[in-house]
């Protein structure tokens, strides 16, 4: 019988505040350098199969606004998007904080999920955003199992 990962649950259970209503003063905000880094993972992830699905547009805006970034910003972001993504150097070195590159993976997970279809290309340029920004294999299936457990109690909660 497997035994759950303990790290997986703790930071499922962190991805869980984070997808519920909290009050503002929850968690100080992402500084913009790591914003722009998350939506460019993110739409990093969107290209992966060559093109952005309603979903996957659906999730960036979501996220854009979540994160605040200004009208002008978050329109700049969507027009270099439709470009294509951003190269994995150029994404890793936007990041400032090593806990928010471990946040834009979950949530680039959840971006792969969106469309219902988690396409072995999604896995694969998963684990490439994951090692340039510096987290290896054993962390990722963390961060998978993460998402899994979010994904379950997200699911299995009351309405």
């Amino acid at each position: 019988m497997l035994r759950p990962n303990p790290r997986a649950e703790d930071l499922a259970k962190e991805l869980e505040l984070w997808l519920r209503p909290r009050p503002l003063d929850y968690r100080p905000p992402m500084n913009e350098n790591d914003a722009i880094g998350l939506v460019k993972a993110l739409g990093f992830i969107a290209w992966a199969d060559d093109r952005i699905a309603p979903e996957e547009r659906a999730m960036l805006d979501t996220v854009m606004g979540a994160l605040e970034i200004p009208e002008t910003r978050r329109a700049q972001l969507c027009e270099a998007l439709k470009a294509g993504p951003d190269s994995l150097e150029q994404i890793s070195a936007t990041f400032n904080d090593d806990i928010e590159k471990r946040f834009a993976l979950a949530q680039a997970i959840l971006m792969a999920q969106a469309d219902g279809e988690f396409a072995d290309v999604e896995r694969t340029k998963i684990r490439e955003l994951a090692n340039a920004l510096g987290v290896d294999d054993g962390e990722l299936g963390v961060i998978y199992e993460a998402v899994e457990v979010t994904n379950t109690l997200v699911h299995d909660a009351p309405d």
